[in-house]
């Protein structure tokens, strides 16, 4: 936690003085994060001891209030400034996430609450691959407020709708972005509208129904364009590249990833910088040129792991384990690809086996690479990636991209 939470839920006076006595004791933990930011991290057992106290004292439900107010407001603040500071904003909710937690526990009773909170942080879990915690809340949220018509109920909507796709649970997803969008329509907010159209083109490409999705984001772009937001077009266009990536269109797909590598470099952003290095490697798996795609797909999961999306990390890892067997490096191929499905069990998605491009490099570089070395070699080989924790996975990837 950091002193303006503690400033939010303290009753009375300043709390500065007391967490420092707190701190001198070593009963608290201090994390210098910037010059100006500390972090502090209050030992288990004295949390136990203070809610204890609190709850004898009749004054827990009181400071728990308190506390869900200030990280509701936490996260409303990151919600708006979620377009031009993502991966800031990412990076801040992640801190505090334990607390959010807490915080959802105690709406679970107060089902408007709860869904003001859950649909604020809907965006979050979806990017920071936190899909089966991020569902149970929305699901939870969305089923306690089935009367519901507003913007919260339509922004759940909408995460759970990514985090879906983002699943594998395409049949799921298609009819939540629909009614997200319904909803959007009723209320005077292009940029939420916008985002809507956005993630119906997402289902459109988790299903790979390709040239649907592809209008849909030319569609986006054109949104983007009237809200004059230069962050908003580049996803636009970004989301364009991937449709014509996923459609083997490898000429407009290098074309259009250079300029939105190029703009995500200069806007600081690092998830247009990864899905444009993406669509590149993609590019190159496609030409068959698969010493450039063991390369690009590296320089993509290091921009991935800058805004922490650890899903699409492991798919990168995937990409360099295809490029690796179409390059002569089988075995290490299959060890990385082994890491990569490992990751995508713990993280719960089957996003990548249902994509049809993606699985149809899976036909084009595995059988061959399994037949050159093996199929007792390619299963070894598999295993011990699978083996793998993740951080050593990583450092595999990183071994393996240099």
């Amino acid at each position: 936690f950091d002193l303006p939470a503690v400033q939010a839920i303290w009753p009375d006076g300043d709390p500065l003085d007391p967490i420092e006595q707190l701190v001198d004791k070593s009963l608290v933990t201090v994390e210098q994060l910037t010059d100006e930011k500390l972090r502090y991290r209050l030992l288990e057992t004295l949390r136990q001891y203070g809610a204890e106290r609190l709850a004898e004292a009749g004054e827990e439900d009181d400071a728990r209030e308190r506390h869900f107010a200030h990280y509701a407001d936490v996260a409303e603040r990151a919600y708006a400034q979620r377009i031009e500071h993502e991966a800031e904003m990412l990076a801040s909710l992640e801190a505090d996430h334990d607390d959010f937690r807490a915080a959802l526990k105690w709406s679970c009773s107060r089902p408007r609450h709860l869904l003001c909170l859950a649909s604020a942080l809907g965006w979050f879990w979806h990017l920071r691959s936190h899909y089966r915690e991020g569902r149970i809340w929305l699901e939870q949220a969305l089923a306690l407020n089935p009367a519901e018509r507003s913007h919260e109920r339509a922004r759940a909507l909408w995460a759970l709708t990514m985090i879906l796709n983002w699943q594998g649970d395409v049949a799921s997803a298609r009819p939540l972005a629909e009614e997200s969008l319904a909803l959007w329509r009723t209320t005077d907010d292009p940029l939420e509208l916008a985002l809507a159209l956005e993630s119906v083109g997402w289902s459109h490409f988790a299903a790979s129904n390709y040239f649907e999705a592809l209008r849909s984001m030319e569609d986006c772009v054109e949104a983007y364009r009237r809200l004059g937001s230069e962050k908003l077009i580049t996803r636009g266009r970004v989301a364009v590249g991937q449709m014509l990536a996923a459609l083997g269109d490898v000429e407009r797909t290098e074309s259009l990833a250079r300029e939105t590598l190029a703009e995500g470099r200069a806007q600081g952003e690092p998830k247009f910088v990864h899905f444009s290095l993406h669509y590149l490697a993609d590019c190159a798996l496609w030409r068959g040129d698969a010493k450039r795609a063991v390369q690009l797909y590296g320089e993509s999961l290091k921009a991935a792991l800058d805004y922490g999306n650890e899903m699409e990390a492991a798919t990168e890892m995937q990409g360099m384990a295809m490029g690796l067997m179409g390059s002569g490096r089988a075995e290490e191929g299959f060890r990385l690809y082994g890491a990569s499905c490992a990751r995508f069990a713990e993280l719960q998605t089957t996003m990548v086996d249902e994509v049809a491009f993606w699985v149809k490099f899976r036909e084009r570089y595995l059988p061959p690479a399994r037949e050159r070395i093996g199929a007792t070699a390619a299963e070894k080989a598999e295993k011990e990636g699978r083996s793998m924790r993740w951080e050593q996975a990583l450092t595999y990837a990183y071994e393996l991209a240099s």
